[in-house]
């Protein structure tokens, strides 16, 4: 079955400096890929974003040092690629991660199905890769693949890119319910592409990169104590929403579709190597089946103990058609996604001019951080902000608390329903910025925790039902050191980054904004110390910067 969805795509541009302006501003020598097949030309384009990075007028054709391999892990990356590194090089990207938290594993039970009815659980699966996130090795693991990219880089000037992820699905079409990937057909053996299904994979990639944001934080804390996040020497990069209105959810096993030209992931009808006969019937598997040797050794393992266990299972014409190596590129970018991903790093590598001309009118929305809770001059980020923003626009802050020129519509103790109820009068000033840090209050307080992120969409419908030509920024919030509800935190991130996904596909102009905080930068576990606000202030201008490139910020109505 083969499902094609036309929907709008929104933010594909950016704006960072091109051709020979911006190869004077970066003076690239040399550079170097690193880490798995992310990044190593497994989706169906055969050219990954590093050979499309190579390609723009930024770098002017400089190739860079592969050294990316399938399958790697954080510690062979570290261990085998880093190693070979040149010396001095300028800056390496690296992606990484997805094979210490199981992804393989987490597919083969939720979507592939590759071991039959003795396939691993996916609800454990998940849970399993949330703990290996959270774990002291994977942020070790992390900690040490810095140290030692940054003792080979230029001196004070070399920059490492994380890449994060991007997540595979629409959560909202109601075709792909019936639509499944599995390998057999029949008796239970289908995993079908449900709505919970595709929210739970999101949810996972996008907790993912919350992971890789925080550790690369962490570890930026601790190399710039200044905390002037501009010469921290990490970087996330985070291309998540460039893919909106061009993801998964149409693949079927009937095996008669073409490619799909509306998403920019593989496609496994057109990766189909034609075969009379599944390869696995022949197979004679080991005792075990190691993800560790890589994913076309593990599937062909466990798809052949599947069939000599129970000779009666039905192969998919997907199943029985697809290669292992085929099996691995689906959930990989094809060329056109690629490229979406060079062109995020390229911006984030020739950073543009600042924040310059605007006519800003701001309304700074929430609870006790946006009121400034904790700062020596009680206000918090709002006054870093308008002072920063205010050298090269002209800048105005809208709300009913506090004075003016700071005045903002944050009140303490508020949770997400309160703050949409209060903002209608504030929202009748015609913000065109409405920058949002919303929602501690309901999960300190256990106020239907599982529903929080729902809200957060409603809150943001209902500023754009009063200020339609606004920019909403929704704030990744803050973490926290209150006992039991650092994970809580993480997955409100991880949905609330699902909801605005939604929202862009919507045409709507809301953007998720990374805060580069960790709880070392909290005075009481939850609000942030002066140092802290500052670096919020970043975050929100770092946000302002992306609306900018995108086109989306007008003159105030």
């Amino acid at each position: 079955m083969l499902v094609k969805l036309t929907v709008p795509v929104v933010g594909l541009t950016h704006g960072a400096p091109t051709g020979a302006q911006c190869a004077a501003q970066l003076s690239i020598k040399s550079w170097a890929a690193l880490g798995d097949s992310y990044s190593n030309i497994v989706g169906d384009g055969l050219q990954d974003y590093e050979a499309l990075m190579a390609t723009d007028a930024c770098l002017q054709g400089q190739a860079p040092q592969y050294l990316s391999v399938p399958d790697a892990v954080i510690s062979q990356v570290s261990g085998q690629q880093v190693p070979k590194l040149n010396r001095n090089t300028n800056f390496v990207t690296i992606s990484a991660g997805a094979n210490d938290i199981g992804l393989v594993q987490v597919l083969d039970a939720c979507v592939y199905n590759w071991i039959g009815s003795a396939s691993l659980s996916c609800a454990q699966t998940l849970k399993d890769a949330a703990t290996s996130m959270s774990g002291a090795a994977f942020a070790s693991s992390w900690d040490n693949l810095f140290t030692q990219t940054r003792s080979i880089l230029a001196p004070n000037a070399g920059k490492v890119y994380v890449v994060g992820n991007v997540a595979f699905f629409d959560e909202t079409t109601p075709q792909c319910n019936q639509i499944s990937l599995a390998a057999y057909a029949g008796g239970g053996q289908q995993k079908y592409l449900t709505t919970t299904l595709r929210q739970n994979l999101n949810e996972m990639i996008h907790r993912f990169n919350w992971w890789q944001h925080y550790l690369v934080t962490k570890f930026n804390r601790a190399q710039v104590p200044s905390g002037n996040t501009l010469q921290y020497p990490v970087q996330f990069i985070d291309p998540d929403d460039r893919f909106n209105g061009r993801r998964f959810c149409r693949i079927g096993s009937d095996g008669t579709g073409s490619r799909e030209p509306y998403t920019w992931f593989s496609d496994s009808e057109g990766l189909k190597t034609p075969m009379t006969r599944s390869p696995y019937e022949e197979m004679r598997p080991p005792t075990t089946c190691d993800p560790r040797r890589g994913w076309s050794e593990y599937v062909q393992c466990r798809m052949a103990k599947a069939i000599q266990k129970t000779s009666t299972l039905s192969l998919t014409e997907s199943g029985a058609g697809t290669s292992p190596n085929n099996w691995e590129r689906i959930f990989h970018p094809k060329t056109a996604g690629e490229d979406l991903i060079r062109d995020e790093i390229v911006s984030q590598l020739a950073q543009g001019p600042t924040l310059s001309g605007f006519n800003l009118r701001i309304l700074p929305l929430g609870a006790s951080i946006t009121a400034g809770f904790a700062s020596t001059d009680g206000y918090g980020f709002r006054k870093v902000l308008y002072d920063t923003l205010r050298k090269t626009n002209t800048v105005s802050y809208v709300g009913t608390q506090g004075s003016l020129p700071l005045v903002h519509e944050g009140h303490s103790g508020w949770i997400i329903n309160d703050v949409s109820n209060v903002a209608t009068t504030a929202l009748r000033s015609r913000p065109n910025v409405v920058l949002v840090h919303v929602g501690t209050n309901d999960l300190l307080t256990n106020n239907a925790v599982d529903q929080a992120p729902e809200r957060i969409g409603k809150l943001i419908d209902h500023v754009l039902s009063i200020a339609p030509d606004a920019v909403v920024l929704i704030a990744q919030i803050l973490p926290t050191t209150k006992t039991g509800q650092f994970d809580n935190f993480v997955t409100f991130n991880a949905r609330v980054a699902s909801i605005v996904n939604q929202r862009q596909v919507q045409n709507k102009k809301v953007l998720k904004v990374w805060m580069p905080l960790t709880t070392d930068d909290l005075v009481d576990g939850v609000h942030p110390d002066n140092a802290g606000y500052n670096k919020m202030a970043q975050g929100w201008i770092k946000g302002l910067q992306r609306a900018a490139d995108k086109g989306w910020i007008g003159r105030p109505v």
